[in-house]
């Protein structure tokens, strides 16, 4: 898609709208739209660092949602407040530093002590219920050296049934494809850099499970990310949260598989741990055919419905940006040092890439889309297969 550059500058002028809408996200991790607010407002909260150029704000209730910094009105005051914002937080973060280092700079050093420094971050708990997020934050005592033990799924699994012990429930059994399923989770989320109950593929552990064979009635998981100093840090970390709590001191699940793997989150080293609990169904005849999913049927249409709809966006919004790149190209060539003219040809080119861009975000999300669909696709073919194949042998 061409984009048109122009050697004339020009500004622009934002009327006081009141109709402005952003996203924020509330403690519960859910996103909750706020609004209607006017320019100024919104100008407001963005130099307060309520709303930063990252936000998604639109306008009114048809347009879409885009980032902060992306819309027009408020681009150049946003360069502006990051610009003071970053210069702010590298004079907080490295100022006393400097002034350490010149105190300590006419200093001879005649001894060196070597002495490790620890970090402990907080871990971000998900719970399984409802899928529900919630954040929590271990404390790491101050004045002392934390010490760092081995994390490993046996000390998870010893810590978990201790605290399901402690409240008087059996302990679990460790089976094996639950530690499989757990380690598979672990291994995806750090792969794929994202940490949720549900990949961008949109695999979650039931999938898992019926990929490895573990028949279940009922499935659930906790996860945990984090610079884990002590197993028990993890296993507390859960404990405090109620949807996590309510799947530890589970009275319906009868097994447990665990896993916690050192990667790299964000650039940053961190622990990502699992655990998956299980109520295996009882055996089914081989002679029951279990016919596909109606439910996966459902949700395959009405992403098929949405793409479509996607699509017709697409090619509307590819029509209308071939007609304006060909007025543009035509007014280019009458502009003949006319300043009224040349404004006018910089105003339609800026909405002419800023329509550009729209049109690039909206076919990668559709193109993401279309890859989930294809997942969906073929796993619903894969359970076709085997009904008709069941069917076949009887």
């Amino acid at each position: 898609m061409p984009v048109f550059v122009q050697s004339v500058k020009y500004s622009f002028m934002a009327n006081e709208s009141t109709n402005w809408y952003f996203m924020e996200q509330n403690w519960r991790g859910m996103s909750v739209m706020r609004g209607p607010f006017t320019t100024s407002q919104i100008q407001a909260f963005l130099k307060t660092g309520e709303i930063t150029g990252s936000t998604l704000i639109r306008y009114g209730s048809t347009t879409l949602w885009r980032p902060l910094r992306d819309r027009q009105t408020f681009a150049a005051m946003v360069g502006e407040v990051e610009v003071k914002r970053a210069r702010s937080e590298f004079c907080t973060k490295y100022g006393t530093g400097i002034i350490i280092v010149a105190l300590i700079a006419g200093v001879v050093i005649y001894t060196q002590i070597q002495s490790p420094r620890y970090l402990f971050k907080s871990g971000n708990f998900v719970g399984n219920p409802l899928s529900s997020q919630k954040v929590l934050t271990a404390d790491n005592p101050v004045g002392r050296r934390a010490s760092r033990e081995v994390l490993t799924r046996e000390a998870i699994i010893i810590l978990t049934n201790n605290a399901r012990v402690l409240n008087r429930l059996p302990a679990l059994r460790t089976n094996l494809l639950l530690n499989t399923i757990a380690e598979s989770r672990a291994k995806d989320m750090l792969e794929k850099q994202y940490f949720a109950h549900v990949s961008p593929t949109g695999q979650q552990a039931s999938d898992i499970a019926q990929s490895v064979g573990y028949q279940y009635k009922i499935i659930a998981e906790n996860i945990g990310n984090g610079d884990f100093y002590t197993n028990k840090k993890i296993v507390d970390g859960w404990m405090q949260s109620p949807g996590h709590r309510r799947n530890i001191l589970s009275s319906e699940v009868e097994e447990i598989g665990a896993a916690v793997l050192k990667g790299k989150m964000n650039g940053m080293e961190t622990y990502i741990s699992v655990q998956i609990f299980g109520l295996q169904s009882p055996p089914v005849s081989q002679r029951t055919c279990v016919a596909p999913s109606e439910s996966l049927l459902n949700d395959i249409e009405l992403k098929k419905a949405e793409i479509n709809s996607l699509n017709d966006q697409i090619d509307s919004i590819k029509q209308e940006l071939d007609a304006e790149n060909e007025s543009i190209a035509t007014d280019q060539r009458y502009t003949y040092g006319d300043s009224r003219k040349i404004h006018n040809l910089n105003v339609k080119i800026s909405a002419y890439n800023e329509k550009s861009r729209w049109y690039n975000r909206l076919v990668a999300d559709t193109q993401g889309k279309a890859a989930v669909l294809e997942s969906m696709v073929n796993r619903y073919n894969k359970m076709l297969q085997m009904y008709n194949d069941c069917r076949a042998s009887n």
